[in-house]
């Protein structure tokens, strides 16, 4: 469709995002590329440059009128350098910084050096302008510009085939009026209505203390521990997903439903995922925002087999991603959810090339930004091979403490090998203590 002319009304999936953070302001995600040394700050901002030129939701601030959100053109963002005593510790304090998209581009790029001569390339991101799949194609065409720039030449890439702003015009099309019952967003809105009534505002989660609660905003203090799959077990969730015609997404979800309903949490579980939303293959190469939220009601009632709730499980996700189009912004008001977003979240990463997102400049790493946007969240990396699978329970520090959360860890593996190995049993067959315990029963 033909882009229309003027200030750009920011796409639907937009909305949420923008409404998240000008309820409490904090970074996405920042990544950082660590390095021996040698990176020249000149080369590094040109190619900084070429990347922000090239995709423009880079160079992109936004502004509200009458409850409707534009997207207008803004300084695009450049590379800061300086020195630095300790590096680790000027990465933790920059990732805290959260620039404001109302009046700068949500997109900061730091370059520091230590005294011995170790450097960083450090860039911290929205959701509004860079989500979790922009992230390969950020980082490939940064690496692509940055050899081009070190041999003194411009990066020779191919003309990207449309731009986000075409992108933003044709998902409201898409969409239709969401008032109309015959559009499409009309009918996916319908079905979240129907699926979602009666859903729990809030479910009690595991936590230090029988009172202590996470705030009630869409961004709070965060921390997380980390856990793997070995080959052994990354193995037997493949053997299952394969039986029961699931995928990994679908085990590794399964099973913290089952340990969040032996924690008491209840029989009715809202739990939140993030959808790609790059439906159509032109969009592959584009950095922007366009994922969405969508909540799956996960039923663990009448005490199923581990292969029962997977197929609950499945028929849940593939029905939710059938109507994945309508933002989330519009299901919370149709559904009453509550405003702050899905309280539990599991969020699916594909591992991606780490050569083709590094390119000699260093290694790619994320920094811990200090905050989270669910009470609990379980994060996952899925390897392109046989290799183990990267984990982490990212926690509400106003709910859960590290020890706390680093005992879940313990017990959600503990459940997970059960249940590849007995998928058969029940799921009160498979606590075991201390997993058995309830906090909150």
């Amino acid at each position: 469709a033909a882009r229309p002319a003027g200030e750009l009304r920011a796409a639907p999936v937009q909305d949420w995002q923008w409404q998240s953070c000008r309820d409490a302001r904090g970074v996405d995600h920042a990544l950082t590329l660590r390095s021996t040394g040698g990176l020249d700050p000149e080369v590094l901002a040109a190619a900084l440059a070429d990347v922000v030129a090239r995709h423009e939701p880079l160079r992109t601030t936004f502004t509200e009128r009458d409850g409707v959100l534009y997207q207008r053109p803004a300084a695009a963002p450049v590379l800061a350098v300086e020195r630095c005593a300790e590096l680790d510790a000027r990465l933790a304090e920059l990732a805290s910084l959260a620039p404001d998209p109302a009046v700068e581009a949500p997109l900061r790029a730091h370059l520091l050096t230590a005294p011995d001569g170790g450097q960083a390339l450090l860039l911290t991101m929205h959701y509004l302008a860079v989500d979790e799949w922009s992230v390969v194609p950020l980082f490939r065409d940064l690496v692509t510009a940055h050899t081009a720039r070190a041999q003194g030449l411009a990066p020779g890439w191919q003309p990207l085939p449309v731009g986000y702003a075409d992108y933003a015009h044709w998902a409201h099309e898409v969409l239709g009026d969401l008032a109309d019952p015959d559009s499409r967003g009309g009918q996916q809105l319908a079905y979240w209505r129907r699926t979602l009534d009666g859903l729990p505002d809030r479910i009690a989660l595991p936590a230090d203390g029988p009172h202590r609660t996470g705030p009630d905003t869409s961004v709070r203090p965060g921390s997380h521990v980390g856990f793997v799959l070995d080959e052994a077990l990354h193995a037997a969730v493949d053997r299952l997903a394969r039986a029961t015609g699931t995928s990994m997404f679908m085990v590794l979800h399964s099973a913290l439903a089952a340990l969040l309903t032996g924690h008491g949490a209840g029989t009715d579980l809202p739990v939140g995922t993030m959808v790609a939303g790059r439906t159509d293959e032109q969009l592959s190469d584009l950095v922007g925002c366009f994922f969405n939220t969508v909540v799956l009601r996960t039923g663990t009632a009448g005490d199923p087999s581990f292969t029962e709730l997977l197929t609950r499980v499945r028929e849940t996700t593939l029905s939710a991603l059938d109507r994945q189009d309508v933002p989330f912004d519009a299901v919370v008001r149709a559904a009453g959810l509550p405003p702050r977003g899905p309280q539990v979240m599991v969020i699916h990463h594909e591992q991606a090339d780490a050569e083709q997102l590094e390119g000699g400049i260093g290694s790619l790493s994320a920094v811990p930004t200090g905050v989270t946007r669910a009470d609990l969240t379980l994060s996952f990396y899925e390897p392109q091979g046989d290799g183990p699978v990267h984990c982490a329970l990212i926690h509400a520090t106003g709910l859960l403490g590290t020890a706390k959360a680093r005992q879940l860890a313990d017990e959600y593996l503990e459940l997970l090998h059960r249940a590849t190995a007995h998928p058969e049993q029940p799921l009160s067959e498979l606590f075991t203590a201390p997993s058995k315990r309830s906090d909150n029963a």
